[in-house]
C-alpha cells in the first residue's frame, strides 16, 4: 500500500481519488496527526490511472471570468444573528431549497465530529451553518451528489476551495444544475487535534462537553462557546475572543494545518466556486455606513450561474459593490496561501508527546493572555462609561 499522491503536501484529502475508484482500491486513512489521506491497495489497483488524472491539487484547473465583488448581508435581521457572518450561505441554499433542490455543507455530528451531509429543508440546514474550523470528512459525499445531479436536482454545495476543486475534478464533466461555493480558507486543522481540544475543555469544566461553537454568531468575531453538563445540570461558557482559546489561537496564527494548506494552490483568483463566501474584514474602513455590527460577508461572483442564483437572491440581501484590492486587503487568504511557521514541523509530535493542556497553556497561548483576562474580568464589573475609560488606557498603554 502506499500515498496515492506520494507526497503529503500534495495531497489536500480531497476524496476525489478514493470516490472515483471503481475497484475499491483506494481507502482513506488517518496519519498519527490525524488527517486523513488515500491509500491505495495494489493488489486490487488496475492501474487505469483515473486516481492520478482527478487529482485537482497535482492539476488544477480555475474559473475564467472576473469576479463582481459585494460587502452584503442578509436583511432579516433575525436569520443574520444566526450566522457567522452575513448568512449569505443561508439565503442561497435557502433558495435552493425552496427550488426543489438539496444543499451540502460542513456540519457537527452527535459526537462532535466534522462531517459534510446534505439538507433538503429549512429546517435542516440549521447544523450547516456557522464556521467549522477543523477538515470537514466528506464519506462518500461526491457519488451522493453525483446521484442527485443525475436525477435533475439542482445540488449547492459549499466547501474549501480544495473541496469544489476535488468535486468538480471527481464528476469530470459540468453540471448545469451544480452550483458551487468555496470558501476563503485559512487551513484546516485535524479532527484529532480538536477532539484533544475537547477532551482538555471537559477537564477544565469537569463536564461533558455536547455542543461546540468556533464562533460566537452575536459578536462577529473570533470566539468560542461551550456547552456542557455538569452533575446534570447544563452550562454554556463564552471566550469572546479567539485569545483565550488554545484551539482558536494556534488555528489563527497557522501553528496546526494540514501540509498542502501552506502550498495550497487554490488561494488566488480566479476562484473555484460559482459564488465566493467569507467574511468581509476592514470593510468599515471602505464602507464606513455600513451596518457592521453583526457581520458582513465577502462575496464574490464568480460564473454565469453564480451571477443567474446571485441575481434572484439580492433583493434579500443588503450589498455594496466592492473590489478585489479592498477585499483582499484584511483577507490576505483569498489571494495567497497562509505561511507555514516554524512551530508547525513537530507540533502534533509535542502535543502526542507532552500532551494536549502543557501544549494549550504554552505554545497555544498568547503572551497577552493573564492581560486580556484582567481587561474582560474589569469589563464585567464597571458601568459603560468606566468601562471606555479604561480601555482607551488600556490601548494608550499597550502603545
Amino acid at each position: 500500500m502506499y500515498l496515492v499522491s506520494g507526497n503529503k503536501s500534495e495531497c489536500c484529502g480531497c476524496t476525489a481519488c478514493q470516490q472515483v475508484c471503481k475497484e475499491q482500491a483506494i481507502t482513506m486513512q488517518v496519519d498519527n496527526e490525524g488527517f486523513l489521506y488515500p491509500i491505495k491497495d495494489i493488489d486490487k489497483c488496475t492501474n487505469c490511472g483515473l486516481c492520478e488524472r482527478v487529482c485537482a491539487f497535482v492539476q488544477p484547473t480555475y474559473n475564467h471570468e472576473q469576479p463582481n465583488v459585494y460587502a452584503a448581508y442578509i436583511k432579516d435581521q433575525k436569520e443574520r444573528q444566526k450566522s457567522s457572518s452575513g448568512a449569505l450561505f443561508y439565503t442561497l441554499a435557502k433558495f435552493v431549497i425552496n427550488s426543489g433542490g438539496v444543499v451540502f455543507g460542513a456540519a457537527l455530528d452527535k459526537k462532535l465530529s466534522v462531517i459534510h451531509q446534505f439538507a433538503q429543508t429549512i429546517e435542516e440546514l440549521t447544523p450547516l451553518r456557522g464556521s467549522k474550523y477543523v477538515q470537514s470528512s466528506l464519506g462518500d459525499t461526491f457519488n451522493i451528489i453525483k446521484s442527485f445531479l443525475k436525477s435533475g436536482r439542482l445540488v449547492y454545495f459549499t466547501g474549501t476551495p480544495c473541496q469544489v476543486a476535488g468535486l468538480k475534478a471527481f464528476l469530470r464533466k459540468e453540471y448545469s444544475n451544480l452550483l458551487t461555493s468555496d470558501l476563503v480558507c485559512h487551513g484546516v486543522p485535524s479532527q484529532k487535534l480538536f477532539n484533544l481540544h475537547l477532551k482538555y475543555l471537559e477537564e477544565q469544566y469537569n463536564g461533558k462537553i455536547i455542543d461546540y461553537q468556533f464562533r460566537d454568531n452575536k459578536r462577529w468575531k473570533g470566539s468560542e462557546i461551550t456547552t456542557y453538563i455538569k452533575k446534570g445540570q447544563i452550562f454554556k461558557c463564552v471566550l469572546p475572543t479567539y485569545d483565550l482559546s488554545p484551539y482558536l489561537y494556534s488555528f489563527m496564527y497557522s501553528f496546526t494545518y494540514r501540509y498542502s494548506c501552506y502550498h495550497c494552490p487554490f488561494a488566488k483568483i480566479p476562484r473555484q466556486g460559482d459564488i465566493t463566501l467569507a467574511d468581509f474584514w476592514g470593510v468599515r474602513k471602505y464602507y464606513p455606513h455600513i451596518n457592521a455590527s453583526k457581520g458582513v460577508s465577502l462575496v464574490l461572483v464568480n460564473t454565469g450561474l453564480g451571477k443567474q442564483i446571485w441575481e434572484n437572491v439580492e433583493k434579500e440581501v443588503m450589498s455594496i459593490k466592492s473590489d478585489v484590492i479592498s477585499a483582499s486587503k484584511y483577507n490576505k487568504n483569498l489571494v495567497t496561501a497562509s505561511l507555514m511557521p516554524a512551530i508547525r514541523n513537530g507540533i502534533y509530535e509535542r502535543i502526542d508527546n507532552e500532551g494536549y493542556a502543557v501544549i494549550a497553556n504554552s505554545l497555544f497561548r498568547t503572551p497577552f493572555y493573564w492581560r486580556i483576562r484582567i481587561r474582560i474580568f474589569i469589563g464585567s464589573l464597571l458601568n459603560d462609561k468606566v468601562k471606555q475609560l479604561m480601555l482607551n488606557l488600556l490601548a494608550k498603554y499597550k502603545k
